[in-house]
């Protein structure tokens, strides 16, 4: 009888955890649980990041298909962008598979359309979705526009003597600048986030939403290059700041 005891404790040992998660299923919402797929009509939960992450270990098409499928997201598939035949950049720059971002609902990008690698695009829908749900909180009024400045650049890290090639080469990061309600009050990064009002709460409760989606996360509490904007991007690397 001895013999049966590590079989009969391991299927034991399964046949709970296989009860836990179909408990699990059944009664906690998608976006606290790792192993079921990102849906893009859920809100932001404790497992969205990591939903997010198997999304971009997979196939392109899987995000590819998410994104074309996302209800009210404004966003097309970008043509493949090759960096230049010459120079530092050769054969680094530039994207195969990406998307074009315009906004979503009733939010634009400004001055324009952006582009960016797909698993960024989606996280931005996330994210942009949870700034404008913010904003009605604090002050009954929705997101209306995003000012950024830009996604592509072909270039190295800038204050880094590593060397690295900057997320931005690939158009893998993006950097926004300020905020635009329905209203016309405008929130900027440079102007408000070292003030003492509710602007400045608010830049920081939209930063702590993006550490919940993007991999990086750096504004101005990480160093003074990054006084008038929020650096995001979807690279190997993990930062919060």
């Amino acid at each position: 009888m001895s013999g049966w005891k590590g079989p009969l404790i391991w299927i034991a040992t399964a046949a709970i955890f296989a009860g836990g998660a179909y408990l699990a299923d059944k009664h906690i919402p998608g976006e606290h649980l790792p192993w079921k797929e990102l849906d893009t009509s859920r809100p932001l939960g404790k497992a969205t990041k990591s939903q997010i992450l198997r999304m971009a270990l997979s196939p392109p098409e899987v995000c590819m298909d998410l994104a074309r499928d996302t209800a009210g997201f404004e966003t097309i598939p970008s043509d493949p962008k090759e960096g230049p035949s010459t120079g530092d950049g050769k054969d680094v720059c530039g994207w195969e598979v990406a998307r074009l971002v315009y906004g979503q609902d009733d939010i634009v990008l400004t001055p324009g359309e952006a582009n960016m690698k797909c698993p960024l695009s989606v996280s931005t829908y996330l994210w942009t979705r949870e700034i404008d749900r913010l904003a009605q909180e604090r002050y009954g009024e929705g997101l209306a526009k995003m000012h950024h400045m830009g996604t592509y650049s072909c270039r190295r890290q800038n204050g880094n003597n590593s060397g690295r090639w900057s997320q931005h080469a690939y158009g893998n990061a993006w950097d926004v600048a300020s905020f635009e309600l329905t209203d016309g009050h405008l929130v900027s990064v440079r102007s408000d986030w070292t003030g003492e009002d509710g602007d400045a709460e608010f830049l920081r409760d939209i930063r702590n939403a993006a550490c919940k989606v993007f991999n990086v996360t750096l504004s101005p509490d990480y160093n003074a290059a990054h006084y008038d904007h929020f650096h995001l991007d979807m690279g190997p690397s993990s930062a919060c700041r």
